[in-house]
C-alpha cells in the first residue's frame, strides 16, 4: 500500500515559502526528484526530506569554508567548476569510408560538474557550420569526452539566443506541445524554430537561453547525457 505523501508543486512552494519558479528551477538542475504521473508533476515527502536535508549538510559546509577563506571567495565561486581553457579540435563520427569532420572550437571551458550524486568531466566550446540555410554559430558540450549537445544560434553574431533539441529518455526528439521530462521543468523551453530558421530547421521542442547563459546549457547537456547512462 502506498503511505507515503505526495504533493503538487504549489504545496512544496506554499510549505517552503519560496516561488514556485524557484521550485521548478531546483527539479531542472536534478537538486529535486520528481515524479511525472502522466504528465503532472508531483513531489514525494522522502525526496523533499532529502533534498532539505541536502542543503542543511551544504550550508554548514558553506560556515566552515567561509570562515576559512571569507564570504566572497566562497560567493564567487564558480557552481559548475567550468574554467576558461586552450581551443581544440573535435572530429565528428562518419560514414564508413567517408572523410571525418573535423572542427575547431574556440571560447573553450572546462571543469567538473556534478549531478545527481555524479560528477562528469566538461569541456564546452564555439565553431560556425552552415545548417538550414545560413552559416550559424555553435557550442557545443562534450560530457565525459562525448558530443551531447549543440546549441545553435540564429546566424554568426556572438550574442543572441541559441537553441538545443530536447529528446525524451528514449532519445526521441519531443514536437511542440508535448510534455517536457520533469528534469526540464524550470528550464526555458520553447520551440526550435524560434531561434533557428531555414530549410531542414527542427521543428521540436528546445532549451532556448542566452548564448551566455553557461549554466542552463550545461544542465541541458547532463540532462541528455544521463538519459543516455540509462539507455546504456
Amino acid at each position: 500500500m502506498f503511505t507515503e505523501n505526495v504533493f503538487t508543486i504549489e504545496e512544496v512552494s506554499q510549505h517552503l515559502r519560496v516561488p514556485e519558479d524557484a521550485i521548478r528551477r531546483e527539479i531542472g538542475a536534478g537538486r529535486l526528484l520528481v515524479l511525472d504521473v502522466a504528465g503532472f508533476i508531483r513531489v514525494r515527502e522522502s525526496d523533499l526530506n532529502a533534498y532539505l536535508n541536502a542543503h542543511l549538510e551544504k550550508d554548514a559546509a558553506k560556515a566552515v569554508l567561509t570562515s576559512a577563506v571569507g564570504e566572497s571567495e566562497v560567493n564567487n565561486q564558480d557552481p559548475f567548476q567550468l574554467n576558461p581553457a586552450p581551443d581544440f579540435t573535435y572530429t565528428w563520427p562518419a560514414k564508413k569510408g567517408a572523410k571525418k569532420p573535423t572542427e575547431q572550437y574556440s571560447g573553450v571551458r572546462e571543469g567538473v560538474a556534478s549531478y545527481r550524486g555524479k560528477e562528469y568531466r566538461v569541456k564546452m566550446g564555439f565553431t560556425f557550420r552552415h545548417s538550414a540555410g545560413k552559416r550559424r554559430r555553435r557550442c557545443l558540450f562534450l560530457i565525459d569526452r562525448y558530443a551531447t549537445v549543440e546549441f545553435v544560434a540564429a546566424d554568426e553574431k556572438t550574442n543572441g539566443k541559441m537553441a538545443a533539441i530536447i529528446r525524451d529518455r528514449n532519445g526521441k526528439q519531443l514536437p511542440v506541445g508535448a510534455t517536457v521530462p520533469p528534469e526540464y521543468q524550470g528550464l526555458p523551453v520553447a520551440p526550435y524554430s524560434d531561434v533557428v530558421v531555414g530549410a531542414g530547421a527542427s521543428n521540436g521542442l528546445a532549451v532556448v537561453c542566452d548564448s551566455q547563459d553557461f549554466a542552463t546549457m550545461l544542465k541541458h547537456a547532463l540532462i541528455r547525457y544521463r538519459f543516455r547512462e540509462e539507455r546504456a
